[in-house]
């Protein structure tokens, strides 16, 4: 088994898409241990480091698959696009790939849209709470599509969940603004944060970090940017969080964590409401609309998590993954 993957992240985006591809990477390895891989991305350091195999590039992703259309099995596609800023030369050459004449690989995409487009593809995932819905849209497109949809085709990090879910609870809050805070919000938010008399601990990228780390005290605990593993042990260490609308919702719902989560963009609003009327967490809006008074309200009304995850639920749509991946 040979794949290619193709994602990107940067400092700005984050990096979620590196982090999902390796979670693929890992729950392929369990089908096929001898499979090699290679990872296409312009962000070819990062990706490096990341990663630690070997990354290509090309301006052209269309024409790098075609010429080596009976080298891989499987294409993995994790578009860096969002919705409203699709890059319409990149999204032909993707679709472009689906038609490549006498192709023997099969192609697995990536999604997280909250309204149904046409996706050309033999396995979409798409871990948009509300995706089922869009069954019959993707169907229309190709019949013959294997759907992974909703709340559980999540790439969970880990199918043993019980390893974070019961570690004794230290702090009361993992407070953590997604990857490298492009918006600044920890800065925003420290100075009111810190005041609180209840112990925290603290994810901040290397510029908070530096200008932060001497105000650690009894209450606050103060820690840089951290692979996943040890983040989510703080975080399964922690009785809520605070952070945006990110991947976090989904690794705290394995561990029945609530949060409370602000947005950075509309496409997070969008997705911070739909866990929230699923009593997941509570969703403050927009960040230039929170000012520190109506977050330390918020902290001190918190809620429990009402949704409960099921984890067999999660196993099942992992199991159900790895047994059409060919």
């Amino acid at each position: 088994m040979k794949v290619l993957c193709y994602c990107e992240a940067n400092s700005n985006t984050g990096f979620g898409h590196f982090s999902r591809v390796a979670i693929l990477i890992k729950i392929i390895k369990k089908k096929y241990p001898n499979a090699k891989f290679e990872i296409f991305s312009s962000n070819k350091k990062e990706a490096k480091n990341f990663f630690k195999t070997k990354i290509v590039f090309s301006q052209n992703i269309f024409n790098f698959i075609e010429g080596k259309k009976k080298k891989y099995n499987l294409i993995i596609l994790d578009p860096p696009y969002y919705e409203g800023k699709i890059n319409s030369k990149l999204n032909n050459q993707l679709k472009k790939i689906f038609f490549i004449k006498n192709r023997v690989f099969k192609i697995l995409k990536l999604t997280d849209e909250t309204k149904p487009t046409s996706h050309y593809c033999d396995y979409l995932i798409n871990d948009y709470p509300l995706s089922v819905k869009f069954k019959r849209k993707y169907k229309s497109i190709n019949k013959n599509i294997i759907l992974f949809l909703g709340i559980y085709a999540f790439l969970y990090p880990n199918l043993d969940f019980k390893k974070f879910t019961f570690h004794k609870k230290k702090y009361e809050f993992l407070i953590a603004f997604g990857g490298q805070d492009p918006k600044n919000l920890a800065k925003k938010y420290f100075k009111s944060l810190i005041r609180l008399k209840i112990k925290k601990i603290f994810i901040l990228n290397d510029v908070s970090y530096k200008a932060f780390s001497g105000y650690e005290n009894d209450y606050n605990i103060i820690k840089p940017l951290s692979n996943q593993k040890k983040f989510l042990n703080f975080l399964s260490e922690s009785k809520a969080y605070i952070s945006t609308p990110s991947n976090i919702m989904f690794e705290a719902f394995s561990m029945n964590i609530p949060g409370i989560v602000i947005a950075t963009q509309n496409r997070q609003k969008k997705m911070g409401k739909i866990f929230e009327k699923m009593h997941i967490v509570k969703s403050l809006g927009l960040f230039k609309d929170i000012n520190r008074d109506l977050l330390l309200k918020n902290i001190n009304n918190f809620f429990d998590i009402k949704l409960k995850f099921d984890i067999n639920k999660a196993i099942k749509m992992q199991n159900n993954l790895i047994k059409n991946i060919k």
